[in-house]
């Protein structure tokens, strides 16, 4: 992917005059950088926020770096093309379908509750009928973190944005969860450290009085293991008590049981609505419990 774009190669991307680009450049609608020598460059995140806010066409995907998408042209766009794709780990097309999504306007929080959801927990099902399941959901996974990742280069926050840090308790394994939830996070403007998994309380601790975040996720995606509730009880009292919130998610998250003072979310929806909150200052409440 490239890192800029001249204004010739953004409008051959989307089908529009040079003269066009500049017009919108100049008006504002276009956020751009100068060369040393008075060139316009537009970044590839302010491109991509451009195309998603005014619904333009990617007629020339190959010229902003992402001929993924491309490769994709003729799918239908639905969830069972993107499970199709991860199933055979046709890593290129699971690419250009969610890079296609995103761009198309979708938010990340909607594709991880949706097509990526429903796409790995039907491949999660082939265990129980397949031999060959485990390798086929592991190979899905990973065509999943190329992809996602490559969207999560294309969300930046703001430097003034809050702070989070998060990750996956001791004995969960799974990268994906934590790593999905960095990047709703991310896209709502919020600049998060995502610590992956196998993540001890005391190692999260330590990050957030590094950091010293606003928010604070944990994403339980195993049943958690004895002494977890009581420790993350305990650290959403000590968060509240600076000012930082503990949010808690992931297919597990009921068996913690009540956690005072923090907050549980049940999709991505709704940790994206939380981080909107945060980043504008309007704060959810936190329930006493879940």
């Amino acid at each position: 992917m490239k890192r800029a774009l001249s204004p010739k190669d953004l409008a051959a991307a989307i089908g529009v005059s040079e003269s066009s680009l500049k017009r919108w450049a100049d008006a504002g609608k276009i956020t751009v950088a100068r060369t040393e020598g008075g060139h316009r460059r537009i970044p590839i995140a302010e491109a991509v926020r451009f195309i998603r806010a005014t619904g333009a066409e990617i007629v020339r995907p190959e010229v902003l770096g992402l001929a993924e998408i491309a490769a994709v042209a003729n799918d239908d766009g639905s969830d069972d093309a993107l499970f199709t794709h991860l199933a055979a780990g046709n890593g290129r097309e699971v690419r250009g379908l969610l890079m296609g999504m995103y761009l198309r306007g979708a938010t990340i929080a909607a594709m991880c509750d949706g097509p990526i959801h429903g796409a790995l927990s039907r491949i999660g099902e082939l265990w129980q009928h397949d031999a060959a399941g485990v390798f086929i959901e592991h190979r899905a996974v990973d065509a999943c973190l190329h992809a996602v990742s490559q969207l999560r280069s294309l969300c930046e926050p703001p430097e003034t944005g809050p702070v989070a840090v998060g990750g996956a308790p001791s004995g969960d394994p799974y990268l994906l969860p934590t790593l999905l939830a960095s990047i709703v996070l991310a896209s709502e403007g919020i600049r998060a450290v995502n610590l992956g998994p196998d993540t001890p309380v005391p190692s999260l601790i330590h990050a957030a009085n590094h950091h010293r975040p606003a928010l604070v996720w944990m994403s339980v995606s195993t049943p958690p293991t004895a002494g977890l509730a009581a420790e993350l009880d305990q650290l959403a009292r000590d968060l509240t008590a600076r000012g930082a919130t503990l949010v808690v998610g992931g297919r597990h998250r009921h068996d913690l049981g009540p956690l005072r003072g923090a907050y549980m979310v049940a999709s991505m929806g709704e940790l994206a609505a939380f981080a909107r909150g945060l980043a504008t200052g309007r704060h959810l409440a936190v329930p006493a419990a879940d």
